[in-house]
């Protein structure tokens, strides 16, 4: 079966893989980008995949941590589904970036480089926030995948459902806020956190059901929970409309009114109806996303959704097929439960038969040592004190960087001394951090014990694992050497100013070529040039075509740039006037077009010449309309345009 799974994510990821190698070429031009919130796809399937990759180890760290019986198999098919749903939630947002080889800029890292990311974005804080999580998803992972090899690795899982359960919680209330801190109307709301994990779990459980039942077997359990799910989506989407008068039909008919057949014996014991079920559910959560990172799609004047957008949807479904049914072959032994499975059977039922024999094991292991098991008062119980001492430094460390960033410890200086950074804006990482110090300490208090161990095999494993994570400290500190420029220096926009074009001076080159007799292919950069003095390239509605495509995300459709865009990750640029793009010269803005610089991409052999003079010629044309209603409203300064080209930001 998992063959066959796996050549029908590989019919998908093939197309798939050709639509995002265009996508990144093209650059945003090539996706749907929705004109009021300059987010698209790539969001899109990044909201549904972090919200897949969120449940998985959630359903399971909460069954365990709250005592409910979950069989061995599915809690690690669930905790599998997370890891591998990370992985293809991870690669859109370096999409959505524009220039996907500045992927460094998502950390904050410090500001020596003279372009930095902005450490008061929660976009920032997103990839802080999920890096931890993915790192927690893994270790939680690997020792429930041991422990049945090392017994002694199960007093560790619960403590570790303990400390994940409230990550989940924390990192998709982050991913929320990203929506309703923003401008657009249909994202302010104070519920959008329970709204964004409520739809996490939804959609978590539908794809959990599906996965059990390619594994042929099924807990009823987690099909109940998808049920009352969908009623808590549908209260949800009732309150929006109420309040909002927003409302998506196709989401409300996928996964608030199809799942209500689970209610039909027929299609409830069917194991067809329950897969089309689930694939209903996770069909409608899809398109709820993209109706709510891309409101106004649909309307007259938007890109529709193209067949580089059905691409990138089927690199992300058959890609999650590939690697996790590869994965769940390669685990198969380990992954399998104490009995065997055959045909339709029901998870709940090994997850009793499996907590009864554990029960039994640890009853006659306590009554050996003398221990009365009828109550055990919280404080006192195995998982508390095995996390009382790395919860305690994780909290302590997390206190002590949030004070260092804002500033507030009198004997160290910020590392970002040339930003403004509240302690507000490093809340959003305190419990990651925090969790992150957790897991470290837990992870060497795991290894002594294990090196402790009179069991060969123990010590044997302690010690691979030992040098696994050397191993990744040391890649993990020559990446981050490699990006990181030092401390911080200058402000960024003194750098950005002080930073040379790469070309030669304008001035230079007119009496250079004077000199040579060639003054007539120079360009007079000490006189103004109007809109009307730029030759015709193109036609004018081509040039405005192309600059929506490949330049309004960034710098806005009218000049003044896309604020919300350039927030989340650059740093503001240089305002741009009618002067300073003459002052400049022509040759040099169509040099860094073509080139590019810092954050903006090269687009030679990707436009003609003549669209690269058209796009400065709108430029200046851009420039020329800001300072013209610049001076009749003094309040208009505010918003001017940015100076694209010459602060070397991308179009």
């Amino acid at each position: 079966m998992f063959r066959y799974l796996m050549l029908a994510g590989l019919a998908l990821f093939l197309p798939g893989l050709y639509a995002l190698g265009d996508s990144l070429y093209q650059g945003p031009s090539a996706w749907m980008v929705d004109s009021q919130t300059f987010w698209g796809t790539p969001i899109s399937l990044f909201v549904f995949w972090i919200g897949l990759a969120h449940a998985g180890t959630l359903l399971s760290a909460i069954f365990l941590a709250l005592g409910i019986k979950l069989d061995r198999r599915t809690a690690l098919i669930a905790e599998l589904s997370t890891l591998v749903s990370l992985v293809f939630a991870g690669i859109f947002p370096l999409m959505h970036l524009g220039v996907v080889e500045n992927f460094y800029m998502v950390a904050p890292f410090l500001d020596a480089r003279g372009n930095f990311a902005n450490v008061r974005s929660p976009l920032v804080w997103d990839f802080c926030c999920i890096a931890v999580y993915a790192f927690l998803s893994l270790f939680f992972f690997t020792i429930h995948l041991k422990s049945r090899e090392i017994p002694v690795l199960e007093r560790y899982r619960k403590p570790l459902a303990w400390l994940l359960f409230p990550l989940v919680l924390w990192v998709h209330t982050i991913v929320s806020l990203d929506f309703a801190a923003t401008f657009v109307p249909q994202w302010r709301g104070a519920f959008f956190p329970l709204y964004f994990i409520a739809g996490a779990i939804l959609s978590g459980l539908a794809l959990v059901n599906l996965l059990l039942y390619s594994e042929g077997y099924r807990v009823r359990l987690l099909e109940r929970l998808m049920l009352a799910g969908s009623w808590v989506m549908v209260g949800f989407w009732f309150w929006e409309f109420l309040t909002k008068g927003i409302f998506c039909t196709s989401a409300f008919i996928f996964a608030g009114v199809l799942p209500q057949l689970r209610v039909v014996s027929f299609i409830r014991e069917h194991r067809t109806g329950r897969i089309l079920l689930s694939i209903s559910v996770l069909l409608g959560l899809f398109l709820e996303r993209y109706f709510l990172v891309s409101p106004m799609q649909g309307m007259p004047g938007q890109v529709p959704f193209g067949w580089v957008d059905a691409g990138l949807v089927a690199f992300s479904v058959g890609g999650f097929m590939l690697l996790f049914f590869g994965m769940r072959q390669h685990l198969s032994r380990s992954m399998e439960s104490e009995g065997t499975y055959f045909g339709e059977v029901d998870g709940s039922e090994m997850a009793m038969v499996e907590e009864a024999a554990r029960e039994s094991s640890e009853l006659s292991r306590e009554k050996k040592r003398g221990i009365d098991l009828s109550y055990i008062q919280p404080w006192s119980s195995d998982e508390y004190k095995v996390l009382r001492l790395p919860l305690l430094v994780g909290f302590a460390a997390a206190l002590v960087f949030s004070l260092w960033v804002s500033a507030q410890l009198p004997f160290a200086a910020s590392p970002y001394e040339n930003i403004e950074v509240a302690f507000a804006n490093i809340v959003p990482l305190f419990y990651p951090i925090a969790a992150l110090i957790a897991a470290g300490v837990l992870f060497l208090a795991i290894l002594h014990h294990l090196r402790q161990s009179p069991d060969s095999a123990h010590v044997t494993f302690a010690r691979r694992i030992s040098t696994i994570f050397a191993a990744i400290l040391v890649v993990f500190a020559a990446v981050a050497g490699t990006f990181y420029a030092g401390g911080a220096s200058r402000a960024s926009a003194e750098s950005v100013e002080a930073s040379p074009l790469n070309v030669e001076n304008p001035i230079e080159k007119y009496i250079r070529e004077m000199s040579n007799e060639s003054a007539e292919a120079s360009v007079d950069t000490s006189a103004n040039v109007s809109a009307e003095s730029l030759p015709a390239t193109m036609d004018s509605a081509e040039i405005e075509f192309i600059w929506n495509a490949r330049c309004a995300k960034c710098h806005g459709v009218d000049g003044r740039f896309n604020e919300k865009f350039v927030r989340e990750y650059y740093p503001v640029p240089q305002k741009l006037d009618a002067a300073r793009i003459d002052s400049l010269g022509l040759d040099s803005l169509e040099k860094v077009v073509l080139d590019g610089r810092v954050n903006m991409s090269a687009y030679r052999g990707r436009l003609t010449e003549a669209e690269v003079r058209g796009l400065v010629a709108y430029m200046r044309h851009l420039a020329g309309d800001l300072n013209s209603s610049s001076a009749g409203d003094s309040a208009a300064v505010d918003s001017s345009a940015v100076d694209s080209a010459a602060a070397g930001e991308a179009p």
